[in-house]
């Protein structure tokens, strides 16, 4: 989830403190892990070309694989929203992620990060969010694979990248839209594959929605945010980025509508004035949910 920053002191200055600021590794390098701490609490600090990735869970599947896969999922959603006339900036800074152990840790660092939203991230059955390129989260699966905690990871690393790259803030449906495609990936027996389509986890709770009626008309789903989502409780909230990432698999589906994603992309990277919104269009929802039915339709239903 992203937020706007509030607090007079940066939030990575705040996590990196003192530390060292050599220049990261560049691509191609392996990643640079050194000694991190954080409230009188022992981590580390993984540093790659765009990220540093400040943590306490010492899990060192976690250590190994997240880097590869922020730096290899970013790379894969800039060249699918890359398009002939344009290419996506880099981010003007380093990106910071910070996971703390537990949901603890993370609720006192919120207090010091971003005091003003502490109280209503407290409200997050399971997440974190994003300020000023930094992703504040927490592990969310106690298990050594990670798994979901890299999911959320990607997801954050998504709004780093927009709020590190682009002038203006992407509206919420294409932001939160394409946080959900990044978390996309399948875990292999000595590594990982990015794989935008592969999510579960979205795919079934979208397929649900259609089911019981529960999908929005495009309008009004492009009308909401996750923070209105939010406060009407948490199972509004998992529909939300449920239809989010139906929607942008819908979109970045067809070549014509992936276009439109690259063109409000680029008027936000480059300051000029955003398109209007194709989800006004009543054709456009008749569209997505006949692709829903058909494409959408998880294996196990057939």
């Amino acid at each position: 989830m992203a937020l706007a920053a509030c607090n007079q002191q940066a939030p990575r200055d705040i996590l990196l403190g003192t530390m060292d600021r050599t220049p990261p590794p560049q691509c191609g390098e392996s990643a640079m892990i050194e000694p991190w701490q954080c409230m009188g609490l022992d981590g580390v600090c993984i540093r790659t070309k765009r990220w540093d990735i400040c943590t306490t869970i010492m899990q060192p599947t976690l250590h190994t694989r997240l880097p590869v896969a922020l730096e290899a999922g970013l790379a894969a959603m800039r060249a699918k929203l890359d398009s002939p006339s344009f290419t996506l900036p880099e981010p003007t800074e380093t990106m910071t992620t910070c996971l703390m152990s537990d949901r603890r840790q993370w609720s006192n660092l919120a207090k010091v990060i971003l005091p003003a939203h502490a109280v209503a991230m407290q409200g997050l059955g399971r997440g974190g969010f994003t300020s000023e390129g930094v992703a504040l989260l927490y592990d969310i699966d106690r298990r050594s694979h990670c798994r979901d905690t890299m999911a959320l990871s990607l997801h954050e690393g998504w709004h780093q990248y927009a709020q590190t790259a682009l002038i203006r803030p992407l509206p919420p449906w294409v932001d939160e839209g394409l946080a959900t495609i990044m978390e996309g990936f399948k875990l292999l027996p000595d590594g990982l594959e990015i794989d935008h389509a592969a999510n579960r986890q979205r795919q079934r709770r979208a397929w649900w929605m259609l089911r019981r009626g529960r999908m929005l008309p495009l309008g009004e789903f492009a009308a909401d945010d996750p923070h209105a989502a939010m406060a009407r409780g948490s199972t509004a909230l998992l529909d939300y980025y449920g239809q989010a990432w139906a929607v942008m698999r819908f979109m970045l589906d067809d070549p014509d509508r992936a276009r439109i994603i690259q063109d409000i992309i680029e008027s936000t990277a480059t300051g000029r004035q955003s398109p209007q919104s194709p989800l006004d269009d009543p054709r456009l929802d008749i569209a997505f949910r006949a692709w829903c039915s058909t494409d959408l339709r998880p294996d196990w239903w057939r």
